[in-house]
Formats: structure tokens, sequence, C-alpha cells
């Protein structure tokens, strides 16, 4: 009989080395720790979330300076307006904030209406539309300016914000930056934004909008019948047979 090779281990041999051992102990993560673990998780969250918001809320150098000496004042649904009240050709523009052609026409268009304004023929007033991504905040934002009188000022800022920031444009926070940045009263403005009066404005407009079976912004009237063509619109405006009142 052969006997058994030797064992290299040196402890081999010992009173009940090898000997068949129970399962091994799991090891248990201690509740406090994931609740820490956690509460750190959100509070980084936080932060990583507060640095990503806008910081940004540049107001043009100009802003406002072509509506120097126009006459201002609102409809009596609160829809903000430029020139005389009894001017003879009206015009009306339901827009949105979130409307790409609705900043292209107060870019391009607008300024072709300025000295028709000025001169008592045209009365241009604004229908501020709910509609796309931040529009609902810029247009309660416009017309809380406008209860400081600085309705345009504002609407011009927001338009020249468009396309300039990626998913954030009319984020509360820029918005916000921004009326600071126009000089507003920011108690009375933010008093404003979380009161009714605004929101029932902007709902008027909805309506109108319902009203009149439009679907898209800008829709443009002159007189009350829509106009689609923007020369049609601006020659109208400059005719010589819109006598000033």
């Amino acid at each position: 009989m052969t006997p058994p090779a030797p064992s290299s281990d040196p402890l081999a041999g010992l009173p009940g080395y090898g000997a068949q051992r129970g399962p091994a102990r799991r090891w248990r993560v201690p509740l406090w720790l994931l609740i820490l673990v956690g509460a750190l998780v959100i509070i980084l969250g936080a932060g990583a979330a507060y640095l990503m918001l806008p910081l940004d809320a540049p107001v043009p150098d100009d802003v406002g300076a072509r509506y120097a000496g126009l006459e201002r004042g609102v409809t009596e649904q609160g829809f903000p307006r430029l020139g005389h009240a009894d001017a003879p050709v009206l015009i009306e523009d339901f827009s949105s904030y979130a409307c790409t052609h609705c900043a292209g026409f107060f870019e391009d268009e607008l300024p072709h209406l300025i000295d028709a304004i000025e001169a008592g023929r045209v009365r241009f007033v604004l229908i501020p539309l709910p509609f796309g991504r931040g529009a609902p905040t810029a247009a309660r934002a416009a017309l809380c300016a406008g209860e400081q009188g600085r309705f345009w000022e504002m609407n011009d800022t927001l338009y020249s914000w468009h396309g300039r920031f990626v998913g954030s444009t009319y984020h509360a926070r820029r918005v916000n930056m921004g009326a600071e940045a126009l000089g507003l009263d920011m108690d009375a403005y933010e008093t404003c934004m979380d009161g009714d009066a605004v929101q029932q404005v902007i709902e008027r407009a909805r309506n109108e909008f319902d009203r009149r079976g439009l679907r898209g912004t800008p829709s443009l009237f002159a007189n009350g019948e829509r106009v689609r063509n923007y020369d049609e619109l601006v020659a109208l405006a400059n005719a010589e047979s819109a006598e000033t009142p």
C-alpha cells in the first residue's frame, strides 16, 4: 500500500483544520449608510440642476428706442396697443413668444409700420397667446412689465432671445432676470406674476383666437380682415386714404 504524499500545506494535520465550514456570512449594508448615500445623491443632483439654470438674460442695447414718442395703451380686453386709440387702421397681431415667424415679424416687418403709427394712421394691437414651450411664462412677464409701462421693451427683449438658448429660452429664472435688467420694480412684478389679472388677459386672447377660427401664429388682421401678405399690410398702413383722426 502506497502511503499518501506529504502535503505542502504547513497547517495540514492540525486538529479541525480542513473540516467542513458553514455557509459564508453575507455582509449587510447598514440602513443609515443607504440613507446617507441617498441624501448625498439628491443634494448633488439639485446642485447640478441649479448650475444648469439660465444665467444669461441679455437686454438689447437700444431696447424701446423705436417706440419713443409713440402713444401706448391697452384695449378693453387688456391687449397692449401702440398708437392713438382712434387711428383709422386697426392692425391686430395674434402672436406667441415661442413662434419663430412672430419673432421675425417684430424684427423685420414692424419697423415698416412705425411711421404710420406715429402719424396717427395706425393703431397696432398685440394679442399674446400661450402657445409653445415657455410662451405662457413669457406672455405673463410681458403683460406684467406692461403694468409698469414697459410692455414693448419686455416684448422686444423676449423676442431677441428667440433661438439663442437651447431648451430654456423662457425659463422662469431667465425671464425674471430680464425683468430686473429692464429696471422693473421686482416686488410689483412678482406680485403681478403670481396674480390672476394677466392670466385673464391671456385667456381672453385664447378665446378670441378660437372665436376667429385661427390655427396658427402670427395671424394678422387689418380692420377685422385677415391679412396674409406683409407687403399688403404695410401698403394699407401707409395708404394716403388712411386719414388721421
